[in-house]
């Protein structure tokens, strides 16, 4: 089976539909979205409409998509993070918020587990480390534990006496999953990347083949970024899409 996973859309319409064409392309069956629908972009009604409507997918909430039901997590957010969010609310049907407030902090599936940030903290902490692979070792079920909220593609693979943490800079790199270690896996952003490159990050796990695929997809930003200016959202955001930052 081929499960397209994803996470941090943030708002970015353009880089969501580039990123579910890719997967439509590569045949993949399933998806599996590791949280933030909202916030930054111009367009969080139609990314999370677009989400909902995918059929075989799990997905839990991120820290943006948190705020309806944990207001208190707004004064963690920057000032560009918090105006953005404000626009999100004001852009949003009853029924969108409904969804992203009733959306699981983690789920459990076969083999594998999802959540935003940590299974210790599934809303607020940042996965990153080997240190945190130890604490969070038997607290996630299955071989896997995808993760987003770093806007950072890359891999965390170890057991209970080894572990690495491994950074992913390549447009198509295979992980293979070897049988006697644990993943923790970030697929990176969709919407927002942070790791200087500015195509939508993503990726494709191949539960026959035992692999996790690595994807990077161009898309045209600028239509994006000319929605931020006309909603005037903060400079910093618009200029961050070109920048991958």
């Amino acid at each position: 089976m081929l499960y397209g996973v994803f996470s941090d859309v943030h708002g970015n319409f353009e880089a969501l539909e580039a990123c579910l064409e890719r997967l439509r392309k590569e045949k993949v069956t399933h998806f599996i979205f590791c949280g933030d629908l909202i916030g930054y972009g111009p367009d969080p009604e139609a990314c999370v409409q677009r989400v909902a409507a995918l059929k075989n997918t799990v997905s839990v909430m991120g820290n943006h998509d948190a705020v309806f039901v944990l207001p208190e997590l707004e004064s963690f957010f920057n000032r560009e993070a918090s105006l953005s969010l404000d626009y999100s609310r004001s852009q949003m049907s009853e029924d969108t918020v409904r969804f992203v407030s009733t959306l699981p902090q983690s789920f459990q599936g076969e083999n594998f587990t999802v959540v935003h940030g940590t299974p210790l903290d599934p809303i607020k902490e940042y996965f990153s480390s080997c240190m945190q692979f130890k604490v969070n070792y038997h607290l996630w079920k299955g071989q896997i534990c995808f993760v987003g909220h770093t806007h950072l593609p890359f891999y965390i693979r170890g057991n209970e006496q080894e572990c690495g943490v491994f950074l992913n800079r390549s447009d198509d790199f295979v992980v293979k999953l070897e049988e006697d270690m644990r993943y923790i896996i970030n697929p990176g952003s969709v919407g927002k990347p942070r790791d200087n490159n500015p195509r939508a990050s993503f990726g494709i796990w191949d539960t026959d083949k035992g692999t996790f695929r690595f994807i990077r997809q161009e898309y045209d930003y600028h239509p994006t970024q000319r929605k931020m200016q006309a909603a005037k959202l903060p400079s910093f955001l618009v200029d961050s899409l070109s920048l991958g930052i």
